[in-house]
C-alpha cells in the first residue's frame, strides 16, 4: 500500500492579465490546504494552539464586527482588500463600509440580498451559546501566507445541543479562498444524534454573481467529531475561470525509509484533476540525489475533480546508503502547461542497511465510567480497522468515579509510568502522548514507517490449567547498547463484556489482564548486531472468574487465588521492548495462543447453536461426570445453574433476555469457559 508522505507545498505561477470572478476547483483537498495549519481542532483554553486571536465569543445576536485587519496583500475578485468585518453568522465582508445588518443564522441560496457585495460564507454557523468563538490566526511565511477565519464549537440549528468547526482561509499570493470542513458533532441534551447541517458556502462578488459549494445551498458538512486535522475537508475557490487542463500536486508516494538491498525504486505521486476535462497524460520530473528524469507518463483516465496516481517507468536506484531529497514535479497535463495548480511536492528519503518492518505499540488508557472514552476507542478502532502493523493494549483505569472493574493494580503502575492523569488517553511507541480521539491514519503511518533495529519473533501457547508461556527470539539488527532495554509481554483478552458500566460501551477490546512477569517488565540490557536474545515468560491463572464490582483498590483482583478472565479462547500476548528512561518502544508483536496441552479441553466442548433462540446444548464427552453448569449475564447476574450428567445437557434459553451470556463448567477436571449469544 502507497503512503502518502508530506503533503505538497506548491508553487502557483499565475497569470499577469486581471482575474476577476471566482470557480471552485474541481473536487476537494483533505486535510488541512497547504497544510500550514497544524493545530487540533479544540476551542480556545480546551487543547488549541497558541497565537490564535479571539475575535467574539459566546451567545451573541446578529451583528458585525467591528473590522478586522488582512495581514498581508490580497486581492478579491481583482480588487486590493485590506480589512473584512465578521458577521456572527458565519459571513464574513470585505464591504466594510455596509450599512445592511448582518444576516440571521437561517441560510439562503446565493446570490442573497441578505449578503453584502464581495463576502465568503459559512452561513449558518452561529455564535448562540457560552463556548462558542469566532478567531483568527496567521500561518505560514511571506511570500506564502495563510490567514485563517475559524468557527470553533460554533453552533448551527440542525445540529442542537452540538457544535460545529469550520474555517474561511485566504492565502497570500494566489488569491485563493479555502472553505475548511473541520468538525461536527450533532447532540441532543446528553446524547448524540443523527441530524446534519444545513448551510450556505460560497462566494457572493454581488447580488447577481455567485459560487457555491457544490454549486447548491443546504451543506452538510462531512467530517466527524474527531480533533485530528487529517479528516477535514477542504474546497478552494480561485479567481478567473475554470481551466480546461490543470492538476494540483497531492503528495509524493513513496517510503520515507528504503533498504538498499531494493533498489531500483519505482517512484509515484498522487494528483488532483482540477481542470475540466479528464487527464491522460501527465509530463512530469523526478529529482532524486543526482539524478533527473522527465518522462511523459499516459495511459491516465482521471475525472474532473478526482485524485489519480501516476508512476514514472525510469525507476531509480540510490547508489549507496545515505540520505536523498526526492522532488517530483508536474510540468504539462495532456500536452498543455499546468500553471495554475499546486505542482510540486518533496520528501527526504533515508537508504538504510536491512532494518525490520515496525509493528507499533498502542496502548490506551480507558474506563467504562468514562464519556469520553466512547468516542475515543470509537475512533481508535476505525483508525487500525483493516491495518496489521501495531499491536493493541487497553488499560481499563480506575476513574472517573469507581472506575472500571477490570483496572488491577499492574494497570495502575502503568497509568503512573507515563504519567496519565486523564482518560482516553493514548501512546503510540512510547512517544505520541494525546487523546484516543485525535489519533489517525497519518500518525499511525508516522510511527508505522520508522525502521525498527530489532526483531521479534516467538509463540505463545495455553495449557490446561491455564498456564501461558511465550517463547520469545529477540534478533537485532544493529548494536543496541543501552543498559535500559526491559522486555513487556502482556496478556490481553480479545474481547470483554461484563465490565460494563456508564459511557453505553457494552464491549472492550485487547483488555490488559496480566503483566508478564509484571509490570516493572525483565530487563535485558543492550544488544549486538545479529546475535539473538531469547527469553521464555510463563504464567498460570489461579482460582476461578471473579467480576469486581468497581476499579477501586479494594476489588482489585487477587492474582494468586482468582482471575477476570471471560473465555480462555480469545487470549493473547503482546510482547514488547521498551527504554524504560525514555519510554521508547523499540519493537512489539502480538502473539495469538495455541491450545497444545493433549488435556486442553478447548477442542472437546462443544456449545451450540451459536447464537441460540430456544435453546442450547452442551456436548462434552471428556465431563464424564457430574459438572456444575453456571450462566451469567452482562451484569453478572447468575441466570442459570444446574448440573450435567455423562457430559451432555440441553438449557432452555426461550424466556431468556436477547444478549451475550457467559457459560462456565466446573467439575473435578477443571473449568471451562465460553460466551454463547441468545438471539430472538
Amino acid at each position: 500500500m502507497k503512503r502518502i508522505i508530506l503533503l505538497a507545498v506548491g508553487v502557483f505561477c499565475g497569470s499577469l492579465m486581471a482575474q476577476t470572478g471566482y470557480y471552485q476547483v474541481p473536487g476537494s483537498g483533505m486535510g488541512n490546504p497547504g497544510g500550514l495549519n497544524t493545530d487540533v481542532d479544540y476551542p480556545p483554553g480546551g487543547g488549541l494552539g497558541s497565537g490564535w486571536t479571539d475575535v467574539i465569543n459566546g451567545a451573541q445576536s446578529s451583528s458585525w464586527t467591528s473590522a478586522q485587519n488582512i495581514p498581508f496583500d490580497f486581492k478579491f475578485n481583482d480588487q486590493t482588500v485590506t480589512q473584512f468585518l465578521v458577521g456572527t453568522s458565519g459571513v464574513i465582508t470585505f464591504d466594510v463600509g455596509t450599512t445592511m445588518d448582518a444576516p440571521s443564522s437561517t441560510p439562503e441560496a446565493l446570490p442573497s440580498s441578505a449578503i453584502p457585495d464581495n463576502s465568503i460564507c459559512l452561513w449558518g454557523a452561529d455564535l448562540k451559546k457560552t463556548g462558542d468563538y469566532v478567531i483568527t490566526k496567521t500561518w505560514g511565511s511571506a511570500p506564502n501566507r495563510q490567514l485563517w477565519i475559524g468557527w470553533y464549537s460554533a453552533s448551527e440549528t440542525n445540529v442542537q445541543d452540538g457544535w460545529v468547526y469550520c474555517s474561511i482561509v485566504l492565502e497570500e499570493g494566489t488569491n485563493n479562498i479555502y472553505l475548511v470542513d473541520q468538525r461536527v458533532m450533532c447532540v441532543s441534551g446528553q446524547s448524540a444524534c443523527t441530524g446534519k447541517t444545513s448551510m450556505t458556502w460560497g462566494v457572493q462578488i454581488n447580488s447577481s454573481e455567485a459560487v457555491m459549494v457544490n454549486g447548491k445551498e443546504g451543506y452538510q458538512m462531512v467530517s466527524e467529531n474527531n480533533a485530528a486535522t487529517d479528516d477535514n475537508v477542504y474546497y478552494t475557490f480561485a479567481p478567473g475561470s475554470l481551466p480546461d487542463n490543470d492538476a494540483t500536486f497531492v503528495s509524493v508516494d513513496f517510503p520515507k525509509y528504503l533498504r538498499l538491498s531494493e533498489a531500483p525504486y519505482a517512484l509515484s505521486f498522487s494528483y488532483l484533476n482540477t481542470g475540466g476535462t479528464a487527464v491522460s497524460s501527465i509530463k512530469a520530473t523526478y529529482i532524486a540525489g543526482t539524478d533527473t528524469v522527465t518522462e511523459t507518463i499516459s495511459g491516465l483516465n482521471t475525472a474532473s475533480g478526482k485524485k489519480g496516481m501516476a508512476t514514472f517507468t525510469t525507476k531509480w536506484t540510490a547508489p549507496a546508503i545515505d540520505k536523498y531529497n526526492v522532488e517530483i514535479s508536474i510540468n504539462e497535463v495532456n500536452g498543455s502547461a499546468d500553471v495554475k495548480g499546486m505542482n510540486t511536492g518533496s520528501i527526504l528519503v533515508n537508504v538504510l542497511d536491512n532494518f525490520a518492518d515496525r509493528k507499533i505499540l498502542n496502548e490506551v488508557f480507558t474506563s467504562s465510567t468514562c464519556v469520553p472514552c466512547r468516542p475515543g476507542n470509537e475512533n481508535y478502532m476505525s483508525v487500525v480497522k483493516n491495518k496489521t502493523m501495531h499491536s493493541s493494549i487497553k488499560y481499563q483505569v480506575n476513574w472517573p468515579g469507581s472506575g472500571d472493574p477490570y483496572c488491577t493494580q499492574e494497570v495502575r503502575a502503568r497509568t503512573a509510568y507515563y504519567g496519565v492523569n486523564s482518560v482516553p488517553r493514548m501512546e503510540v511507541d512510547g512517544g505520541w502522548d494525546q487523546n484516543a480521539g485525535s489519533f489517525s491514519a497519518n500518525i499511525y503511518d508516522e510511527y508505522q514507517t520508522k525502521p525498527a533495529w530489532l526483531e521479534i519473533t516467538g509463540s505463545a501457547s495455553l495449557t490446561w490449567k491455564n498456564k501461558i508461556t511465550a517463547n520469545i527470539t529477540l534478533t537485532p539488527r544493529d548494536n543496541l547498547n543501552s543498559n535500559n532495554y526491559k522486555l513487556f509481554a502482556v496478556i490481553t483478552e480479545g474481547t470483554t463484556y461484563w465490565n460494563v458500566k456508564s459511557n453505553g460501551e457494552t464491549e472492550f477490546h485487547d483488555v490488559m489482564k496480566k503483566m508478564m512477569p509484571n509490570s516493572t517488565g525483565k530487563a535485558i540490557g543492550g544488544f549486538t548486531k545479529g546475535t539473538a536474545v531469547n527469553e521464555t515468560l510463563e504464567y498460570s491463572f489461579e482460582g476461578n472468574y471473579r467480576l469486581p464490582n468497581d476499579g477501586t483498590t479494594a476489588q482489585h483482583i487477587n492474582h494468586p487465588t482468582e482471575n477476570s478472565v471471560e473465555t480462555w479462547n480469545d487470549l493473547k500476548v503482546v510482547v514488547f521492548v521498551q527504554d524504560a528512561m525514555t519510554k521508547e518502544v523499540l519493537q512489539s508483536e502480538t502473539f495469538p495462543l495455541a491450545m497444545t496441552s493433549i488435556q486442553d479441553l478447548e477442542n472437546k466442548v462443544s456449545v451450540y447453536p451459536n447464537p441460540s433462540n430456544e435453546a442450547f446444548n452442551i456436548y462434552a464427552p471428556e465431563l464424564n461426570t457430574t459438572a456444575v453448569i453456571q450462566v451469567t449475564n452482562l451484569a453478572g447476574q447468575t441466570v442459570f445453574t444446574g448440573e450435567m450428567s455423562n457430559g451432555t445437557a440441553i438449557i432452555n434459553t426461550s424466556t431468556w433476555n436477547s444478549g451475550m451470556y457467559l457459560v462456565t463448567l466446573n467439575s473435578e477436571k477443571g473449568s471451562y469457559t465460553t460466551k454463547m449469544m441468545v438471539k430472538h
